[in-house]
């Protein structure tokens, strides 16, 4: 009777340490999760406030180029002068490298104006625009921008190929038809045949998104802030010729087209100044990103700021 207790008794001692040990172990790994959640949300705010930080830079340095612009045209002068190259971060579409915190930023500096206002654009310039983004079907095309101007457009009426609120209610989709201006970029995706990949870009072409913005110009659009895509405006402009405008660009700010010209071949040079201009503008928008190891940055944490032209 005695072996049979003690049996019993170290049955029951062997499942208590095991009950024992599982809740050891639960709560080891509940407190290793929790440390690596706590972890995570340091890390996170630490990115957070990293890009922040750069931005603001980004803003001071923009700032301290309009203070001091007039300096470009001395500008070998006051490098001889000073001793040391002229710093100032001007508007341009290429990304501004710094270090924060030991670690690589970019920081891009760019004027709405090297983009199309989408409300009041010119029929001619939306069919190059959707061109240039990779709809070659006319029809397509057509039916695309029928569809924006329905959206922009404050009335109920249908173009030949566009689309009204009974349309998408039709879709079963729980918005109609704005009829109001574009407020945000990404309004587009809400419109009838604007696919991601339009509005994105792909395949080597631009997307809506590269080209359009609601601070942007209504006619030329500034040709230090506009995406490389955008230079493809210029029907069968030379990939080598886009290229050379971009290194052109990365060195010094371009004040006036003619310093092109020895870049642009005649026969393109007129088409480039039917779209592109020299602009100020009066948004500014300034995003950072880590620079990662392989070179790609990651993702862009963007503010857009009112300049005052004064």
């Amino acid at each position: 009777m005695k072996r049979k207790n003690r049996g019993f008794a170290l049955l029951a001692v062997f499942w208590i340490s095991l009950l024992l040990g599982i809740l050891a172990l639960n709560y080891a790994t509940t407190a290793r999760l929790n440390a690596e959640a706590a972890r995570n949300r340091r890390l996170g705010a630490e990115h957070d406030y990293l890009l922040r930080s750069a931005v603001a830079k980004g803003y001071h340095e923009y700032l301290k180029y309009r203070a001091n612009r007039s300096l470009w045209a001395k500008k070998e002068e006051v490098e001889e002068f000073s001793g040391r190259s002229l710093e100032l971060w001007y508007p341009r579409y290429e990304s501004w490298e710094c270090e924060i915190e030991g670690i690589k930023i970019g920081v891009k500096i760019v004027g709405e104006a090297g983009k199309f206002k989408p409300n009041g654009l010119k029929i001619e310039r939306w069919r190059r625009i959707v061109e240039i983004c990779g709809v070659d079907d006319e029809a397509a095309r057509d039916g695309i921008i029928d569809s924006i101007l329905d959206w922009v457009v404050g009335d109920s009426l249908h173009r030949l190929n566009g689309a009204e609120s009974d349309y998408y209610e039709d879709l079963g989709l729980e918005y109609g038809c704005k009829n109001q201006e574009i407020d945000v970029v990404n309004e587009f995706l809400l419109i009838k045949g604007v696919t991601f990949k339009l509005y994105a870009g792909g395949d080597g072409h631009p997307g809506l998104i590269d080209l359009l913005s609601p601070y942007g110009r209504d006619d030329r659009l500034d040709i230090n802030s506009c995406a490389p895509a955008a230079l493809a405006l210029v029907e069968d402009l030379p990939q080598d010729v886009i290229n050379e405008i971009v290194a052109y660009r990365l060195v010094t700010p371009i004040t006036k087209l003619a310093e092109l010209s020895e870049l642009v071949p005649p026969e393109y040079f007129s088409l480039l100044n039917q779209y592109f201009t020299v602009a100020d503008s009066q948004y500014v928008s300034i995003s950072a990103a880590e620079s990662g190891r392989d070179g790609k940055a990651g993702n862009w944490y963007l503010q857009v700021f009112a300049v005052n032209q004064k």
